[in-house]
């Protein structure tokens, strides 16, 4: 899993054209869900340590706003504070998946934005964990749904950008029903998803 959080990239930019009062809804855009599909090691090893993080999830009726200057401030500070390190190195195995680490891979960055936007008061059917391919190698981050669409936070750039506007090639998710089982992505859509009922 890539580890490295190099070359961060202006986010100015970004911030302007992605406020929440500026994306039209035209332009907004979410990762389209499919059936249920594999649950990746590093996640069922972290399930078994972290067992109230992996089950059913409260619903809620409405996707939340963006809040797009949260998201860009903790995505940035948790790049910076978690130095980058391969599981192999730190723990000579292949895939560990650790909260509040210190050091770690893309996986333990995406676990800390997670923990850090729920103090923040975003619901955890809202942030899913997504393993992507970068066109090298796999590579995991944390998509954050809300109302104008979904949004990518990633260790290796400050930027946060909407999963229209990623290079990344988006394999499966952590379902937003149940934080222990993942959906294949089978593309991306305008169309939101729809609100929960209970």
């Amino acid at each position: 899993m890539t580890k490295f959080n190099t070359a961060f990239l202006p986010a100015a930019l970004a911030t302007l054209m992605l406020s929440a009062t500026s994306v039209p809804v035209s332009a907004a855009s979410w990762l389209r869900l499919g059936t249920f599909t594999s649950r990746p090691y590093g996640h069922v090893d972290y399930c078994v340590r972290h067992i109230r993080d992996c089950g059913v999830r409260m619903k809620h009726t409405a996707l939340p706003p963006a809040r797009l200057a949260v998201l860009e401030q903790i995505n940035r500070a948790v790049n910076l504070a978690i130095t980058p390190v391969t599981d192999e190195e730190q723990y000579g195995r292949y895939e560990v998946w650790k909260l509040n680490a210190k050091a770690g891979d893309c996986e333990d960055y995406a676990l800390e934005k997670r923990a850090q936007l729920m103090r923040k008061g975003f619901h955890p059917e809202n942030l899913l964990l997504a393993m992507t391919h970068t066109g090298t190698e796999f590579h995991t981050v944390l998509v954050v749904r809300t109302r104008v669409g979904d949004f990518v936070l990633d260790n290796l750039t400050e930027e946060v950008l909407p999963v229209s506007a990623s290079r990344l090639d988006f394999i499966k998710v952590q379902s937003p029903d149940h934080g222990g089982n993942w959906l294949k992505v089978t593309g991306k859509t305008s169309a939101a998803p729809k609100a929960s009922t209970s």
